[in-house]
């Protein structure tokens, strides 16, 4: 998981932001042995059932071979645990690896109503999708496809996330390697800026749109800027939600972080030159950030460094 709230929550669920940790196994139901196999440390074996982010129990007759996936973050996941080239179609909006589009047969224009037919047409055996509404995962599950909905919603959940991917298409061993990789960085980032006074400390003012919307607690962004080391000052609100002008103001964060700078080249030229917020720190400092939304939205393999880029925003001596 941005053009004022539709479009913003639209890309919260195409991007996959809209959800567990560490090495724990995927949730997994075990039948019969004439009908599901158990999963070692390294290999798993087939017909697999887990348990989906829907908290459905989904069944994977065999090692997935033709992939639709409908979440740029699970199209990341797949390439980085080496099963990209069982991957063959996705969406618009994913753009990583760079090129990923010319390496599928096909590119889904639309990835929150894709069209039935074209699914069947190209022949998958599983189809990944992300926060659809209920209406469209039905209609898809319909289609006597696996169907495997995925939506992390903290770091923990990623970490989980990327290590059933890895059981789905037998790559557990590369699955454990980005997750341990991925902790080791956290950590190390959490560490250097635990030794940041809390005085000392920065309040940070997110903002996803220029309608003023904002990431408050329990979303990524949130989750993110705390262990980076900065004070989220929209921490009371839940979720995403819309601020005002006047509480930014109140609130007099020292650092600024925009999302939005991919489709707004003018995003932080526009907060500089807001009216009433010349007196802000973060703009009289000239501390109003870009971050790369791919990088800090989309919960995959890449989340961290997108985590370390607010860590930088923040700290850039300590964090150089």
């Amino acid at each position: 998981m941005k053009k004022g709230l539709p479009v913003l929550l639209a890309l919260v669920l195409v991007l996959g932001i809209l959800t567990g940790c560490g090495t724990q196994a995927a949730k997994q139901t075990i039948a019969p042995a004439d009908q599901t196999s158990q999963v070692t440390a390294t290999q798993t074996g087939y017909p697999l059932t887990i348990k989906d982010d829907s908290g459905t129990e989904v069944t994977i007759p065999a090692k997935p071979k033709r992939i639709i996936c409908f979440v740029p973050s699970a199209t990341e996941t797949l390439f980085a645990l080496g099963a990209g080239s069982d991957v063959i179609a996705v969406t618009k909006w994913d753009d990583y690896p760079v090129d990923v589009q010319k390496k599928v047969e096909y590119v889904f224009q639309d990835s929150l109503n894709p069209n039935t037919e074209q699914i069947l047409k190209l022949n998958p055996d599983l189809v990944i999708l992300g926060e659809n509404d209920a209406k469209t995962i039905t209609a898809i599950r319909n289609l006597k496809i696996p169907v495997v909905v995925t939506a992390p919603e903290s770091l923990a959940s990623t970490y989980k996330s990327i290590e059933e991917f890895g059981q789905i298409t037998d790559t557990q061993a590369s699955a454990k390697k980005i997750v341990d990789s991925m902790q080791q960085q956290e950590q190390a980032i959490e560490k250097k800026a635990a030794t940041v006074k809390e005085a000392d400390r920065p309040k940070v003012w997110i903002e996803v749109d220029p309608t003023m919307y904002t990431a408050g607690s329990g979303t990524f962004m949130d989750e993110l800027v705390t262990k980076a080391g900065g004070i989220n000052i929209a921490e009371n609100v839940k979720g995403w939600a819309q601020y005002s002008s006047e509480k930014v103001i109140a609130a007099n964060p020292q650092v600024i972080l925009d999302t939005y700078g991919y489709y707004d080249a003018t995003a932080k030229q526009n907060i500089m030159k807001r009216p009433g917020w010349q007196g802000i720190d973060a703009v009289k400092n000239q501390r109003v950030v870009d971050l790369n939304s791919d990088m800090v939205d989309r919960p995959g393999p890449r989340i961290i460094d997108g985590m370390e880029s607010i860590a930088k925003a923040l700290y850039p001596d300590l964090f150089k």
